[in-house]
């Protein structure tokens, strides 16, 4: 073998043989794949400027229910969504979330204590109480979480099923954390 014509030179997967040209070909196409992409797709859920991401075989809705107090934007749900004709939403089945995104627009019934946004937000699974029904949520064990953002006061009502899975629980709090609200 002589010395490499010059075009060889400017291209050099023209001097490899075709068993070791796809290999390099493949090796180049592995690197340039963003590690995001083995990550599992994500869809977007908007609502009266309040954002969230969720995963593939999730379930959201934009539910408004303008005439309460507070205001339900959107629920998501890692199961199918299952709303009656006049806006009231099921219980999650066994080892579902539902969450549910508020708003509260009034100042004389406002969320109070700390109101600041976590970096990470939690949910004491151990710990749920029965909320007040209202509005056609779930009468059903729920954590409730308010803060402020943008001068808005926005507010998840965590309703999980029986025997939720750490993945489960894992993509809830990642859905929770994925929101966005504008002012």
């Amino acid at each position: 073998m002589g010395p490499p014509e010059p075009e060889d030179l400017e291209r050099p997967l023209a001097r490899m043989r075709p068993v070791h040209r796809l290999l390099a070909i493949a090796a180049l196409a592995a690197a340039t794949v963003p590690a995001a992409s083995a990550q599992e797709p994500r869809r977007t859920v908007s609502s009266e400027g309040v954002t969230l991401t969720f995963p593939e075989g999730w379930h959201a809705r934009v539910t408004r229910t303008p005439t309460c107090d507070p205001e339900r934007l959107i629920a998501v749900s890692s199961a199918p969504l299952r709303i009656a004709s006049g806006g009231a939403l099921s219980r999650p089945p066994n080892g579902h979330v539902l969450i549910l995104v508020l708003e509260d627009r009034y100042r004389q019934d406002r969320p109070v204590g700390d109101l600041r946004r976590p970096a990470r937000f939690s949910v004491t699974w151990s710990r749920l109480a029965r909320l007040k029904q209202f509005c056609g949520n779930p009468d059903a064990p729920a954590f409730m979480r308010y803060f402020r953002a943008r001068g808005r006061y926005i507010g998840f009502i965590v309703y999980p099923g029986r025997h939720v899975s750490s993945r489960t629980r894992a993509d809830t709090l990642d859905v929770m954390d994925s929101i966005r609200v504008e002012a």
